[in-house]
């Protein structure tokens, strides 16, 4: 029995989903259990899999795009089966807020960004409103309809994909629908859409069937050639019908054309055109782009959440230096006492744990004009992954011993640096500790992680110099960087903190045989 795919929710916190790849294309079997396309949500990247075995018979949400999780995104079903009450579903998600009581002239808007969350939209065209649903509105912009030439047959007039579609094809019956991986085939192998039969749901062309046209031999006298080859060629003055193809079935490629340039004497070479003119050397200075990197995913979700900390949290920072040597003696001593790998790390955060007994306003978060504190000490280990900085949290570490914080805090680094985490490993932290010391730094601001009210910054450690009777001696120190809401806790509430957490760094063989 066919299904309607929808974005999952990975976690509690997750807001929304971005599609990153859809394995197959519209039209491809599927088996049960295979996944059908990767998604991203704010921390994590997952696979979704088929419920049921079928047929991808709709893809809905292209590559790229970002919904909310319960969107609905794709349906699976059997070749031959009516899906007509599956695409209702995608209409019903899409306009179920349509038939709310229309708002005054003076609410109006634009848009309505209730688009954004899976409900109908409400378009100002100038002279009327245009309710539309948002498959509706993906579907206008793909096929050119302009949805205020559309009469919708939804609640109160709202507008459907079928109304879309139905007035698409009287405007345009030679409209090519082909899906998004069928389109770049054909721009890869330089096929003509128009000239190819889809075997698609409602003839939609699929990759296949791209490919099927491109390995059958090309008609007699015509010239082959994608898009971007034939710009290549008007940019270079080649007559692309003139040049014999090196490509599949005698296509012409980019190289052929660079190959015709070259010989025709219209390319610079490359000493040419590395010296600057006169004209140049006294314009502005030239910038060649590099790279784009799209702004999406986790890192638009890091840089959403540090904007709602930054601009709602009253950041305050306090520094203080901590001498470690009998820290780093009782290190030692750890890793001789339990059958485990014991670092640094992993001692702090029982000392920062019973700190933070002793101080239990900075476990807490703030919400709602609430401050609360929390029995559980869930500490957040700031994480560097490549898509960014996650927060696997040690949970409960008031009740562990220091081999088992060793073992855990371990654990979540290698899957969090692997990408095996979930997302129940990034939630429920009470307080955050982030380390920049490994990188060498020696003092920073860390920005506080919503909702928590305090995050602890580790440097690198120092040798400083200090009173030995009547000489100097050198000592080394590790310096800490508290940062906390000044709404919720007071500057002297943090120098009281940061007071008992030196206390238990330089005096820390009491705590370390409590931990036994």
């Amino acid at each position: 029995m066919g299904y309607v795919v929808k974005m999952p929710k990975l976690g509690l916190e997750m807001d929304q989903g971005t599609i990153l790849d859809w394995y197959i294309d519209e039209g491809d079997p599927i088996e049960e259990d295979e996944p059908v396309a990767e998604i991203e949500s704010e921390k994590s990247v997952a696979d979704i899999d088929a419920r049921e075995g079928g047929i991808l018979r709709m893809i809905e949400i292209e590559e790229g795009a970002t919904v909310s999780p319960g969107t609905p995104i794709a349906i699976i079903a059997g070749e031959d089966e009516d899906i007509a009450d599956l695409e209702a579903e995608f209409e019903r998600e899409g306009s179920s807020e349509s038939a709310e009581p229309e708002a005054d002239e003076s609410d109006t808007t634009e848009q309505s960004t209730a688009s954004d969350n899976g409900q109908a939209a409400s378009i100002d065209d100038g002279e009327q409103d245009v309710r539309a649903s948002p498959r509706a509105e993906r579907r206008a912009e793909e096929l050119g309809v302009d949805l205020a030439t559309v009469n919708g047959s939804g609640p109160q007039g709202a507008i459907t994909a079928d109304d879309v579609e139905s007035t698409g094809d009287e405007q345009s019956a030679d409209q090519v629908r082909a899906s998004p991986r069928a389109k770049q085939r054909a721009d890869d192998l330089g096929v003509d859409l128009s000239e190819v039969d889809g075997s698609g749901p409602q003839g939609a062309i699929t990759a296949d069937d791209v490919e099927a046209v491109s390995e059958s031999e090309p008609a007699t006298g015509r010239t082959f050639a994608a898009p971007r080859v034939r710009q290549l060629a008007r940019e270079h003055g080649i007559d692309i019908e003139s040049l014999d193809g090196s490509g599949t079935n005698g296509r012409i490629t980019e190289s052929d054309v660079q190959l015709a340039a070259d010989e025709s004497g219209t390319t610079q070479s490359r000493d040419e055109a590395s010296k600057p003119s006169a004209e140049a050397q006294a314009g502005p200075a030239e910038r060649t782009l590099r790279e784009e990197r799209a702004f999406d995913g986790m890192r638009q979700t890091i840089a959403g959440r540090l904007s709602q900390s930054y601009q709602n949290a009253v950041h305050v920072t306090e520094h203080r230096e901590v001498e470690v040597e009998a820290f780093l003696d009782a290190v030692e001593a750890a890793k001789d006492a339990f059958d485990t790998e014991i670092s640094m790390p992993d001692l702090l955060l029982l000392a920062l744990s019973a700190s933070l007994s002793e101080h239990p306003g900075f476990n807490a978060t703030f919400e709602d004009d609430m401050h609360r504190l929390y029995e559980e000490h869930n500490i957040s280990v700031a994480v560097d992954v490549e898509a960014g900085l996650i927060t696997p949290v040690v949970p409960s570490v008031n009740d562990k011993t220091v081999d088992e914080i060793a073992t855990q805090r371990r654990e979540l680094t290698e899957k969090a640096l692997s990408g095996e985490y979930t997302m129940d490993d990034l939630q429920g932290g009470t307080f955050t500790v982030t380390n920049l010391g490994v990188l060498g730094v020696e003092s920073f601001d860390p920005i506080i992680n919503p909702p928590q009210v305090a995050i602890l910054g580790i440097n690198a450690i120092q040798q400083r110099p200090v009173p030995d009777g009547d000489e100097v001696a050198f000592r080394k120190h590790l310096p800490l960087d508290l940062s906390f809401d000044h709404r919720v806790v007071d500057g002297a509430d943090a120098a009281r903190f940061l007071e008992t957490l030196t206390n238990y760094i330089e005096n820390p063989m009491a705590l370390l045989f409590k931990s036994v």
